[in-house]
């Protein structure tokens, strides 16, 4: 667990992090939000959003004991009551409706088993001028880029990964990656799927659209 961050920031050629703050920076945190981190993982994008807003509260959910305990440690002595931990999945969220201003989710949304239940899902758990923040890898809708993106994750990602890592990790868990980009539909796709639960759907891409981040809000944004 102390290895994710450093070698995620590796085989993503330093994107990962910038992805974050960049998410963070696009969904106006203030106030006294309340955000879903959707995929929680060992906390990294709920403490970016802790930190970039001073009174926001974050649930963070996750199917994974160990991964909500490893956020619990990193986020609960700095955060204290502002952070909560909830577990669950994408597709059966333990939450009531309409009670989030922002909902993020990085890193994670790509492994959601049903993408359809799970978009419903988080419109559901989305307040009524809620906005819904993706940050994930991307698969590009030119086949140019997807072949380039296609055989870095296949071949690369996983050498930086072993170069990167210590002795202490069993194996390679990043050639698991490989499987789960294989299953993504293609950038467009995802922006099609969202608008069907959400109104307005933006997307920025990174890396030739090799990571992305996506927007997607319940009302039409002002561009006045």
């Amino acid at each position: 667990m102390p290895e994710y961050d450093p070698v995620n920031q590796k085989v993503s050629l330093g994107r990962a992090q910038k992805a974050r703050e960049y998410a963070a920076e696009q969904l106006q945190l203030g106030g006294e939000m309340l955000i879903l981190d959707a995929g929680i993982g060992p906390g990294t994008m709920a403490e970016v959003v802790l930190r970039k807003a001073d009174g926001v509260r974050v649930v963070g959910l996750d199917v994974s004991a160990t991964l909500l305990n490893a956020a619990r440690e990193r986020l609960e002595l700095g955060f204290g009551s502002r952070v909560h931990f909830v577990r669950g999945v994408f597709e059966a969220l333990p939450l009531r409706n309409g009670i989030f201003q922002r909902i993020t989710s990085a890193y994670a949304f790509r492994d959601a088993r049903d993408r359809a239940t799970a978009i419903e899902e988080l419109a559901r758990a989305s307040a009524g001028e809620g906005v819904f923040g993706i940050v994930d890898l991307g698969k590009p809708n030119s086949r140019v880029k997807r072949i380039f993106i296609d055989l870095y994750v296949k071949y690369l990602m996983p050498v930086i990964a072993k170069l990167s890592m210590s002795n202490a990790i069993v194996g390679n868990p990043w050639r698991m990656i490989y499987p789960t980009y294989q299953a993504l539909g293609n950038n467009e796709e995802l922006v099609e799927a969202l608008r069907i639960k959400f109104r307005d759907v933006r997307i920025k891409e990174f890396l030739l659209g090799g990571v992305i981040f996506v927007s997607a809000s319940k009302t039409f944004a002002d561009d006045s």
